[in-house]
This record gives structure tokens, sequence and C-alpha cells, in this order.
């Protein structure tokens, strides 16, 4: 309404001088000047009716529906499509269509890098990343999390279709410029309605300014989303920084290399950069909490030996504890490496609860939580939490994958699948779909498509647990016993728990709780599925594992 007014009077105002001097130029009667004069009155009460009564939409005009409300509560989470979707002829997932987003919600796409240096987009990448995390932290306002918002990196696509895609009524888009200690960053809010900017800023800063252009740039994108930037906020969206430029640049580089997943000489790359940080600023806990995840990474992924990284990922956890208390990423390691490596089912719970209530739409913290919860037996919150994961990161195939796991565990196989599937859509190359997807047709006793899926499985240790349960099934033995074999050959001591699966799905009770016990011992973190997991199914009447189970601080 606002728009149409002023564009309104400007016009007005433009036709009755043209009007004026024309008519006086030929003489025409005074009584045809008032009459123009009465018409443009007239019009203006009728523009501004229509203004009010209708909306300028991508698809043209359309009539004004209500207000929405603006909600703190976290979106309810969607349910996955059941298993008519599920269908030989139409192998990807359908997924639910995205609900109508909230008005205070936003995504925050990759900055462009206009330096023309590409090794210098580690820098506009980070910086989209953080802007990304300082909004998350604002109460009342949903953010689109990081892996779907760096889905469209690089594409020029319909900003009303990426903001439909990922759930958001706005869209942050910049760039940026580095040369030497200068920086400059362009930026544009933008109504994924109708395109029109509600804010744009230009900020040329020495590099020493860039913690302050941050602030600005967030309470700008608040305000913008008329959000209330909360006293609390602001002290979580400060906690654990650091007042080096140098510094806060090696951060940026181990976050880049730590995105990058299960790459080993990425991960060891990561684990350099924050060191690099950490020395630059003894007191940067955000650099604490990266060297935490990328030792962890390390040690799940089995790129180093237990001994060597996880008591260095706790420390750096802790330490990041100790300098910053609301930075949620140090109680989240500090949980997985509870539940992974020590079984401490108790320490794991309220450290990633902690994290939960510091940074409650963080999708890493919410498919954590999703583990933690399924491991101790509560369900219904393990698949609440994989959802809301799920639904605030779209195009994630960790999130994704993750829920499809989290329905596996509560036996809800058929609708298990369709997350599997689309996490392979998502990604065709991503490990461990193919083995959810085979798993899920064995329990269901469809065995030759799961012995097809399992054999593309790219983890070995999984295709050749898999194959060595499925072909067992299938009555081929020598093939059964040739893939527990390579399991056992290619993994020893580390396959331990997927050698008692295999043992359990053979029907040979004691090699399995053989193989557990020993799993236990060594710390192997497949233990602390026990609880759960579909393949163990036939040992839980065993006096041995209830027994096993009340040792790791499980009730059977």
């Amino acid at each position: 309404m606002f728009r149409v007014a002023i564009t309104y009077v400007v016009v007005a105002w433009l036709v009755l001088q043209v009007a004026d001097v024309i008519f006086n130029n030929i003489g025409a009667p005074l009584w045809v000047f008032r009459v123009i004069m009465l018409l443009v009155a007239i019009g203006f009460p009728l523009a501004l009716v229509l203004a009010w009564a209708f909306d300028r939409t991508p698809e043209g005009l359309k009539r004004t529906g209500p207000p929405e409300a603006v909600s703190d509560a976290a979106p309810e989470a969607k349910t996955p499509p059941g298993p008519e979707t599920d269908t030989a002829a139409e192998p990807a997932a359908v997924l639910p269509a995205p609900a109508v987003p909230a008005s205070a919600s936003v995504a925050v796409l990759p900055f462009v890098n206009m330096s023309g240096n590409p090794e210098n987009e580690y820098f506009s990448d980070g910086l989209s990343e953080e802007l990304l995390n300082m909004l998350a932290k604002v109460s009342g306002l949903k953010v689109a999390a990081r892996t779907s918002s760096f889905h469209f990196k690089g594409r020029t696509g319909d900003v009303a279709e990426i903001a439909r895609t990922l759930g958001v009524a706005a869209v942050l888009e910049g760039s940026v410029r580095q040369s030497g200690a200068r920086v400059r960053i362009t930026t544009q809010l933008i109504n994924a309605g109708d395109g029109y900017h509600l804010w744009s800023e230009t900020f040329d800063r020495e590099l020493d300014d860039i913690f302050a252009v941050q602030d600005e740039i967030a309470t700008a994108v608040v305000d913008a989303l008329k959000v209330k930037l909360l006293g609390r906020d602001g002290a979580r969206i400060e906690a654990g920084g650091t007042n080096s430029p140098e510094a806060f640049k090696a951060y940026l580089k181990g976050k880049h290399y730590r995105n990058r997943g299960s790459d080993e000489k990425a991960l060891r790359k990561a684990v350099a950069a924050y060191r690099q940080a950490i020395e630059m600023d003894p007191g940067y806990a955000r650099a604490y909490a990266g060297l935490a995840f990328a030792l962890d990474s390390l040690a799940t992924n089995n790129f180093a030996d237990l001994d060597q990284v996880v008591d260095k990922a706790e420390e750096a956890a802790l330490r990041s504890i100790e300098l910053a208390p609301e930075l949620a990423g140090g109680h989240q390691v500090l949980s997985n490496l509870a539940l992974a490596y020590k079984l401490d089912k108790g320490a794991a719970l309220d450290a990633i609860e902690t994290a939960m209530r510091l940074d409650p739409g963080n999708v890493r913290v919410l498919i954590q939580h999703a583990q933690v919860c399924f491991s101790i037996g509560d369900i219904e919150t393990s698949l609440a939490s994989a959802r809301l994961a799920q639904e605030l990161d779209p195009v994630s195939t960790f999130a994704t994958h993750s829920l499809g796991y989290a329905l596996y565990f509560a036996r809800r196989y058929e609708e298990a699948m369709p997350m599997f599937r689309h996490a392979l859509e998502l990604d065709p190359h991503y490990p461990r779909p193919h083995y959810g997807i085979a798993m899920c047709q064995y329990m269901l006793g469809d065995v030759r498509s799961a012995a097809t899926e399992v054999a593309i499985e790219p983890l070995d240790w999984m295709r050749f647990s898999g194959l060595a349960i499925i072909e067992q099934k299938l009555g081929n033995t020598a093939e059964a016993e040739a893939a527990m074999a390579s399991l056992i050959e290619g993994y020893r001591d580390n396959g331990l728990y997927q050698q008692a699966q295999v043992h359990a799905q053979w029907g040979d009770i004691d090699a399995s709780i053989e193989a557990l016990d020993r799993a236990r011992d060594i710390g192997d973190p497949g233990v602390s599925q026990v609880v759960v997991d579909p393949l163990l199914d036939p040992l839980r009447d065993d006096p041995r594992f209830a027994q096993l189970m009340s040792i790791v601080g499980f009730s059977k």
C-alpha cells in the first residue's frame, strides 16, 4: 500500500504539472484543469483500496490472504511417505511438499567469491556459514540449514523457487571481494514472495572490522524480518569468538576442509587449520570445538587409531566448553564420544540435551540427539529429532539418511526405504543407503532384492557383512562364508560388531555373544546400537545377552 501511495502521488503530481503547462499554452478553459484534478483526487483512495485487496506475485495479481503469524515454536515434523512410494517402477522417494514458510524464516545462500582467486573461496563460504549460524541462534527465526543452502551454490535459479524448496520466506545472498587487508561485502535480503529487496547494503572495511560487519548484517536481517534480537540470543551469537582476523581466517579454512565430509586428507587439513587458529588465539573456543569435531571424524571413519585421537578430541571439546559454556559444539562432541567410545549413555544424553538447549535449530545437534535416543530405546523422541533435522535440511543427504536409519531401528522398514532412496537421489555416490535398503528388504522377506542391493554398497564392511547374512539366507553357504572371511581379513577386530550381527543371523548364538563381548572390551562404537539393532534380535532371550546389556549400561 505504501509503495502504491507514493507512486500514485509522484505520478499525479507529474500529470498535473504537464497539464498545467499544456493548457496554459493552448488557452484551454480553467474547468478542464479542475476536472483532471478531481479525477486524480478520486483515483487516490481507489488505488489504495485495490492495493489493500490484491498482492502482486510471480503468478500475477492475487487476492491478499490473511497475515501469517510468527511463531517461536519449532515447525511440526512432517510424516514421511508410506510404502506406496516405494515401488519397482518408481525407485525415487517422493517427499511431502514443503510447508507454507513462516514469515520469519530465511536461507543464507553461499556468498559469491569476487576476489578473482579461487583459493579465497573458503573465506566467502565461511563468512556465509558464520552468518547462517549467527541467525540460527535468534529465537523465533527459522533458518535453513547449511547443507540445504549450499546446495544452491553456483546456481542462478529463481529466488522464489529456491525459497520454496527450502521452505523460507526470504533469501540472503551476497558477494565478497577481498584485496589485501580490505574486504567489500555486498548483501541483499530478498522477499521470496514478490522478489523485492527487503534490505541491501555494501560494506567496505578493513579485515579487522569483519566481526562488526557480521553483527551489522545479522542485526539488519533480523530487523527486516521483524524478529526481536533478544539479549540472550546476542550472547549466544558472540559466544566463543575471536578478535583476531588471522585466527578467524584459519578457523574458516578449518571449516572449509571439515565440510568436505569423509575425506581423510581434508580432515587432517582441518585439524591443522584449527590448531593454527588456536595458536593465534588460545582463547578461541569455536576453534577448539572445530578441532574436536575433526578429530572425532578421524576416529569415526577409521582414519586414525582410537588411542591417538579420541582423548585429544575430548580434551579439545572440554576446553571449548570451559572457554564458552554457551557454545553447543563442545557438548555435541562430548555426547558422541561418550556414546560411541565409552558406552556411557547417561553422559551422552546429558551432553546432547545441553547442546539441544543451547542450539535447538542445529541440524547436526538434532541428528546426534536422535542417535543417542535410539541407542537407549527412546524411539519416538529419536524419530521426532530426526524428522525435524530432515525438515530443516531437506537437501542434506546426511539428514535424510539419518532419518532412514531412525525408522529402520524403529522396525518401520517400509517407511525407511523411501528415505534411503531419497538420500541416493540427492547423492548417488553416498555410502550406506544401499545397505539400508537391502536390510529393510531382508527384514521384509524380499531376500533376492536385498542381495542385489547390498552388492552395490560402496562401503566394504557393510557390503561384506550384508552379503554374509543375505547369501546364507538364500542357501548360498559358500558365498556367505567367503563374504565373512573378507570381513574378518579386511577389518580384524574393527569388524567385531559386524561379525556378531552375522553370527546372530546365522543362528550361531555363542559366536555372536563372544564377538559382542570382545567388541565391548575394545570400545567398538557399534555396541552402542545393541538395544535397537534388528540383526541382534535372535540373541534377546539369551541370559548372556541380558547380562551384556546390563554391563554396557542398558536394561533388557
